[in-house]
């Protein structure tokens, strides 16, 4: 039997005792690699913005006359859970988003705003499931 190799690009022929057999388009071989990329979460502008948007409800933190290093603390340690959570976009958790919410509430009324306000900005690009969340627990705490 013998292979004769087409010169033309995306094909090969092969012709053999029983006939001939051509295969168009690409012929993947060994080399040949292909990669996907799967990406979970917010993409990197709408996460620096958040980003920032956090660090700023920190240093509102820091200036929270009525409470002490301890409770600063608890509400910062709070706060970050809240957006660690909401990084991950689609999969963030409401239901821990929510639970976290409520506690800060319960420590600050304007901590929870300006984290509701946050949240609920289009433009943070976090999950509807949380912006709602954070839209509930902002009215219920007015």
């Amino acid at each position: 039997m013998s292979d004769e190799k087409s010169g033309q690009s995306g094909g090969v022929n092969i012709t053999g005792g029983s006939g001939n057999v051509s295969i168009g388009g690409d012929v993947v071989g060994r080399d040949k690699v292909t990669t996907t990329t799967t990406t979970y979460g917010i993409g990197g502008d709408q996460l620096a913005q958040l980003v920032q948007q956090f660090q700023q409800i920190n240093k509102k933190i820091d200036t929270l006359p009525d409470k002490d290093e301890d409770e600063k603390q608890e509400l910062k340690d709070t706060v970050k859970k809240i957006e660690e959570e909401v990084k991950k976009g689609e999969e963030a958790k409401p239901e821990k988003v929510e639970r976290w919410l409520k506690f800060v509430a319960g420590m600050s009324n304007d901590i929870l705003q300006v984290t509701a306000a946050t949240l609920t900005n289009p433009v943070a690009g976090v999950a509807k499931a949380v912006q709602l969340i954070a839209q509930k627990a902002q009215q219920e705490s007015k």
